[in-house]
């Protein structure tokens, strides 16, 4: 097994304009982070090849949120008209009481008319899949597992089990992909991921089984004391995502009561996806330590994603996030000539923003689980907000600009 240096074509032609020869560079993982880490290097005219522990990539996962500053990557890659075939565009988060009342809808459109989508997360990764397959610059590895991964001055060399058999390569940059428990910053003894207290429990629930009053048009927040619910529909309006956000335990400790119990009381749109639904499934939370370095391994191992600064989901911004790391890499890889110095710069960029987002994150969780008397405050707050400044509190983050991609010479 030998990572490829070089294709006859455009990334070969790409790669010269960067340096020679071009950078030998691994992917671990072939998730959202991972896949659309490859199709940007691609589009930068830069080889990849993605190693995947799996098998096969299966339909796992439930919905996700992507945001204008996450799409405009997507739109990047072409890939945005094959996202709405199976996303629903929002135009609003609606945050309402744990009764049902309205307390403010946020816009969530961006000024350059970038939409907001939600989708069901395997079909994310099958239209990302379907553009892998049709790059011929990408090598993806199904049934490759990473073992040791060792560094110098010069490069990094992986082990790589397939099959049973155990082969060693030899990149210049390997990309941690792989997620919030990520092997690869195991091995550098990283602190782990810390559990948050808290778990989500997730399940769709078919459209068709909905009468109209339950299927919601836009995401709709229901907020109460340590607890809140989030439903928006997928898969181009044939099903509903719901996710109940609760204290760890699957039963109270207090009450006896399962999860989908703690929100009998509430809402009855939100109770009637709960009865229709089919048991949920838990997903504990956990985030990665604020002070993980994204570059380690002496510059030649990157982490991007959930790898790198897993965060709960309070901002919707894990995918988007994800797909921003990948496309400032990209960028960086293909600027400069030093691709240690690439790693560096990535991370200087990224850090700031990641910060930011994980204050946005811990506020988030703050004011969406007030207890009284403090949330009859915060419904007075925003609900006096205009809609505009609604959404110039959030203009910061959706209205992100990518790089740009650099394309070879003629």
């Amino acid at each position: 097994m030998t990572i490829r240096e070089g294709k006859q074509g455009a990334a070969a032609g790409a790669a010269g304009r960067f340096r020679t020869p071009p950078p030998r560079i691994a992917i671990a993982g072939a998730g959202i982070a991972g896949l659309t880490m490859a199709l940007l290097l691609a589009r930068h005219g830069l080889n990849a090849t993605v190693f995947e522990r799996a098998a096969a990539l299966e339909e796992v996962g439930a919905g996700l949120q992507l945001s204008p500053n996450a799409l405009r990557v997507l739109d990047q890659l072409d890939l945005l008209p094959a996202l709405r075939e199976v996303a629903v565009e929002a135009t609003s988060v609606d945050l309402r009481r744990s009764g049902g009342r309205r307390i403010a809808s946020v816009p969530v459109h961006a000024e350059d008319d970038t939409p907001y989508l939600s989708i069901h997360r395997a079909d994310l990764q099958a239209v990302l899949l379907a553009a892998v397959r049709g790059t011929p610059a990408i090598t993806l590895q199904l049934g490759a597992e990473l073992g040791r991964v060792s560094t110098d001055f010069s490069a990094a060399t992986i082990e790589v089990e397939t099959n049973g058999a155990r082969e060693h390569d030899v990149v210049d940059l390997l990309i941690g992909a792989d997620g919030v428990r990520s092997p690869l910053a195991k091995q550098a003894r990283l602190a782990p991921a810390v559990p948050t207290g808290t778990t989500a429990w997730r399940t769709t629930i078919e459209s068709a089984d909905l009468p109209p009053e339950f299927r919601p048009a836009n995401v709709v927040a229901w907020l109460g004391a340590r607890h809140h619910a989030v439903a928006y529909p997928i898969r181009a309006g044939r099903a509903v995502n719901l996710v109940m956000i609760a204290p760890g335990q699957e039963t109270d400790p207090a009450s006896g009561e399962t999860v989908p119990q703690q929100f009998r009381s509430w809402d009855s749109r939100l109770t009637g996806l709960i009865e229709r639904a089919a048991p949920p499934t838990p997903w504990p939370l956990a985030g990665a330590p604020a002070s993980r370095p994204f570059v380690i391994g002496g510059d030649r191992i990157v982490l991007i994603g959930d790898a790198a600064h897993a965060m709960a989901p309070y901002a919707a911004q894990g995918a988007g996030m994800a797909i921003e790391d990948a496309a400032v890499l990209a960028a960086a890889i293909a600027e400069n000539a030093d691709i240690t110095a690439a790693a560096r710069a990535y991370e200087a960029i990224r850090r700031p923003r990641i910060d930011k987002v994980r204050n946005r994150v811990a506020f988030h969780r703050f004011v969406y689980h007030l207890p009284l008397p403090f949330s009859l405050g915060r419904d007075t707050v925003l609900a006096l907000r205009p809609k505009a400044a609604l959404r110039s509190d959030l203009a910061w983050l959706y209205d992100w600009q990518p790089p740009g991609i650099v394309t070879a010479p003629a």
